[in-house]
């Protein structure tokens, strides 16, 4: 018991140590997260749960750890340990066959190329990889996510068709899983593709189907987002009334503002923008784009302010103050270049091309050249998606083949084989069948032998009677009344003479009772009334001695066959008649012999020949050795045939136990 005690205490010691020990991992992970120290610091905290996370032994915890440190080096951002850390745990998911940890770090890998690089075709490209890997696992609902991540990178280098069948494919996984946030998601982004494509009513029955999932899943916070895009989609449509009361419908979400001061300043600048194009001046502009741009210089939005500016631009050259028109239109060509936005800085150069009269040619020369080059690299990246599902589905497709490949041989192999086993259950049945067949015919000539037998010994008894009977008849009543009638005419004299004849005659009785006493001796006889198995064997050699090949038969006398299993005599007399078929049919031997022994506790049956031998006469076994050999096994006997070279025979040795 104090052993016991020992090992539990020892037991909970190790797994308080064990505990502590990942707690600690998680705390230096956490500590990373504190934006009150500095970003050397943060990663010296990341740096002490990788070296402790490297001590640990078991795969599975080492990888949920693994996540969680990429993912916080991902948030520093520190993108350079980000990729090498997510590229260890990669290799480690690999090695040991965890396709979920695989995916998740296709996932994050997407994520980086999308959100941080905006390099679209890399993004696409690990996006594609997880799916697959979600697909392959079965998992539908993470399938369809990266589904949506696609579609989004599709939208944004304006390949609208394939982002349409994208978002599509998603939406008919997600809807039977009831995943409303994700629809959500879905049905936004084919608005926002359909108002691309110009299709504005398209755009609003999707973007209203998106409004209707933000209900359904509680998702509040979003319908400022849908209300925006929705009001965007008016705006492009010039219904710039229903416009402005989507756009204020939106801004009027409690605390918006503090709670997501992007999406108000963007309903601020798109107010202000719709009020401009509808020529409704009113005492709100230009102060609603300051309001816009305000916030968004305090968020350091970049994309907003290019934006916010390039209205600010519209609206001054149209207010004919060319001056600030070119100002702001200039600062968004500048910050465009350093952000990469092309869409915005494409923007900027028409703005610029109409304020500067001047520079108008150099401004749209420059436009075109960009235009062509972004025209270029899309339909590039376009193809490069193209590519790239195709070869997906192209392997999805020799996949299916390969599967339908594999299932028809399997067919094909389980039909053969249900075959070869009918065929041999059949091939067997008939065998038995035939055995037994053969057993009973065996059975019934033995049993016929047996009644010819006893047949044969009744009529040798009747005529063992008739003979007795007329010994007796004739001999010995005959001599006895010859006795008597001498005994008769002797007893009135009594000479030494007749006292001689008289002792003659005595002798003479005498010697009748002998001669009674040796008929009742031979009718004692009669208990052969048993079957006698040697006379049976005798009958079978003499029936084959009618041929050309002279048989012998020496049966030991001390084997009591009365003893012995009818089962047994059964195959010992099947055996030896084949045996002699056999030697008839094959050997063309002049001699043969049957040789029944006795060794305690077998009988020892040999049969042999001085022929030719059975080597030449044919090297495979015939129905009737397989035969011999059955009928031995049957009675679990042992049957050896061996045989020497030409004109010394064959010889057949067959042991039982008795």
């Amino acid at each position: 018991m104090s052993l016991f005690l020992l090992s539990c205490n020892n037991g909970t010691c190790e797994d308080e140590e064990s505990l502590e020990f990942t707690n600690s991992i998680s705390a230096y992970i956490n500590e990373s997260k504190n934006k009150d120290l500095n970003l050397l610091e943060r990663k010296e905290k990341l740096q002490v749960a990788y070296k402790l996370i490297n001590t640990i032994n078991k795969d599975s915890l080492k990888k949920s750890y693994f996540l969680n440190l990429v993912y916080a080096h991902y948030q520093l951002p520190d993108t350079t340990n980000f990729l090498a850390l997510n590229n260890e745990l990669l290799q480690l998911a690999e090695a040991t066959n965890d396709s979920a940890i695989i995916a998740k770090c296709y996932w994050r890998l997407g994520n980086y190329y999308s959100d941080i690089q905006n390099k679209n075709d890399k993004a696409f490209y690990f996006y594609n990889e997880g799916q697959e890997v979600y697909n392959a696992m079965g998992d539908a609902f993470n399938a369809s996510l990266m589904l949506i991540n696609m579609a989004i990178i599709q939208k944004n280098i304006k390949d609208y068709t394939g982002s349409e069948i994208t978002t599509s494919t998603a939406i008919s996984i997600l809807k039977p899983l009831k995943k409303y946030r994700e629809l959500y998601s879905s049905y936004n982004n084919l608005g926002i593709v359909f108002n691309e494509l110009e299709e504005y009513d398209r755009a609003l029955y999707y973007h209203n189907k998106a409004l209707e999932y933000t209900e359904k899943a509680g998702l509040t916070n979003l319908v400022s987002t849908t209300l925006n895009n929705v009001g965007v989609v008016y705006s492009n449509q010039k219904n710039y009334n229903d416009a402005i009361q989507n756009f204020e419908d939106g801004l009027g979400y409690d605390s918006l503002y503090h709670h997501d001061p992007h999406l108000y300043a963007m309903l601020l600048d798109n107010i202000a923008y719709a009020k401009f194009k509808s020529n409704n001046t009113t005492e709100d502009l230009p102060a609603l784009f300051y309001n816009a741009l305000r916030i968004r210089d305090s968020l350091h939005s970049s994309s907003g302010i290019s934006i916010n500016k390039l209205h600010l631009a519209e609206y001054y050259l149209y207010h004919m103050d060319t001056l600030r028109a070119r100002e702001y239109a200039q600062q968004v060509r500048e910050l465009s270049l350093q952000t990469n936005n092309f869409k915005d800085y494409l923007s900027s150069l028409l703005i610029l091309s109409s304020a500067e009269k001047d520079s108008a040619i150099k401004y749209s020369r420059e436009y075109i050249r960009v235009s062509d080059s972004l025209q270029k690299e899309e339909r590039a990246v376009r193809n490069k998606f193209a590519r790239i599902r195709f070869e997906t589905d192209e392997y999805i497709s020799e996949t299916a083949r390969l599967n339908q490949r594999v299932m028809r041989i399997s067919f094909m192999a389980i039909g053969l084989i249900l075959i070869s086993v009918l065929l041999y259950i059949i091939k067997d049945q008939w065998s038995r069948n035939k055995f037994i067949k053969q057993k009973q015919d065996a059975n019934q000539e033995i049993y016929n032998l047996i009644l010819a037998q006893q047949k044969n010994f009744e009529n040798g008894r009747e005529k063992e009677k008739q003979h007795i009977s007329r010994e007796l008849h004739d001999g010995i009543l005959g001599k006895l009344l010859g006795v008597r009638l001498s005994l008769d005419s002797l007893n009135e004299e009594d000479t030494p003479a007749i006292k001689k004849k008289r002792f003659n005659y005595i002798e003479e009785i005498q010697n009748i009772a002998e001669e009674i006493r040796l008929i009742s001796h031979r009718l004692n006889k009669v208990s052969l009334v048993d079957v006698d198995f040697k006379a049976v064997l005798e009958e079978l050699i003499e029936k084959q001695n009618r041929g050309k090949t002279k048989f012998r038969l020496h049966v030991t006398q001390s084997i009591d066959w009365k003893k012995i299993e009818d089962d047994i005599k059964i195959n010992i007399y099947r055996i030896v008649q084949e045996a002699l078929n056999n030697i008839h049919k094959h050997s063309e031997a002049s001699e043969a012999f049957v040789l029944i022994n006795k060794r305690d506790p077998e009988l020892i049956i040999e049969v042999g020949d001085n022929g030719k031998g059975i080597g030449q006469v044919q090297t495979n076994k015939g129905i009737g050795l397989k035969n011999m050999e059955a009928r031995a096994k049957n009675v679990n006997g042992k049957l050896v045939i061996t045989s020497s070279d030409s004109n010394k025979g064959t010889l057949l040795r067959f042991t039982v136990k008795m």
